[in-house]
């Protein structure tokens, strides 16, 4: 994991703002999600917390498994969230640097080993954690008695593709929807630097991507909020539009986490998407991602309603 700090490289020494870290992430994170789904929606899952190691177990048996971080648990019975560095279980250090490294940023939010667990809290600190720590695909797994203990995963397996105009269009469209974003710009920005996307503001305020097989347009209303997302790419139209029709016309499926509670006022419900005509001739034929179910979830949540709860295991011990 990298050193603390943001995704625009402030110094931990410079305490951030909860909101800055989830504006910086919300993207970013989302694509890692789905790209999750893509590679375990229908994954078991078991997490051995002695050894940091989380393995991902198909139906045909085989297994995958990646290096874990232990960020902390969210309880609906006594409606808290515990951070994992307080260790009320005496895990190995080396499980918990991220909760740490996200305490030692000065967050407010990370400063008091629990919190009143409210609306999407356990998504937007696990969101902080991942612009601190670099590390951005996450589980949320069930544990028991509604409990759920959150993640950060990290293995090379995981690494996002070359980034594509329909993946950066979904992305976009989708992640505004997962999480409250309150600066639109600024969460713009820190995706395309973390995916190394050229980004330059046109004459009219909108910022246009330069994506390897296109280009994606993001234009802004007057406070600044997404108010649309246009694309061109350099492959047949068919399949984009397929992509940006899917994203447009399943929007709920991207939310994952509890909605905030009032997400109007810093997003629009979902951005006007400009989808090029397909050729008559030329089904349109999505991204194999979108053909499976509920694909826009940003965690393999398919796995965890379709597959019965794992054995609960000791090492999850609350208090209260």
């Amino acid at each position: 994991m990298t050193e603390p700090q943001t995704a625009h490289g402030t110094a931990a020494q410079d305490v951030p703002a909860l909101q800055d870290l989830v504006d910086d992430a919300a993207f970013l994170s989302h694509e890692h999600q789905l790209h999750l789904t893509d590679l375990h929606g229908d994954d078991a899952w078991a997490a051995d917390l002695t050894t940091g190691v989380f393995t991902f177990t198909a139906p045909d048996g085989g297994t995958a498994t990646c290096r874990l971080q232990f960020l902390g648990t969210a309880a609906p019975g006594p409606g808290t969230w515990m951070w994992a560095w307080q260790n009320v279980n005496g895990f190995p250090d080396a499980v918990l640097t991220a909760a740490e490294s996200t305490r030692r940023t000065g967050l407010r939010e990370a400063a008091e080993p629990e919190l009143p667990l409210a609306d999407d809290l356990a998504h937007r600190l696990a969101l902080a954690a991942k612009a601190v720590t670099g590390s951005f695909a996450h589980y949320s797994a069930p544990v028991g008695g509604g409990t759920r203990a959150w993640f950060l995963l990290d293995d090379a397996d995981l690494a996002l593709p070359a980034p594509s105009v329909p993946r950066v269009v979904r992305t976009l469209s989708e992640g505004l929807l997962s999480v409250t974003v309150v600066d639109h710009r600024r969460a713009v920005a820190s995706y395309a630097s973390a995916r190394g996307l050229p980004a330059v503001e046109d004459g009219t305020g909108a910022v246009v991507l330069d994506v390897p097989d296109g280009t994606v347009t993001v234009r802004f209303d007057e406070r600044g909020r997404i108010a649309g997302i246009s694309a061109s790419s350099g492959r047949t139209a068919a399949p984009l539009a397929a992509e940006l029709e899917a994203a447009a016309a399943e929007p709920e499926a991207a939310a994952s986490e509890p909605a905030a509670a009032d997400p109007a006022a810093s997003a629009p419900t979902a951005p006007a998407l400009t989808v090029p005509e397909p050729p008559a001739e030329e089904p349109a034929a999505p991204e194999p991602a979108a053909a499976a179910p509920e694909p826009a979830v940003p965690e393999p949540s398919t796995a965890e309603t379709t597959t019965p709860e794992p054995r609960r295991r000791s090492w999850f011990r609350r208090r209260g």
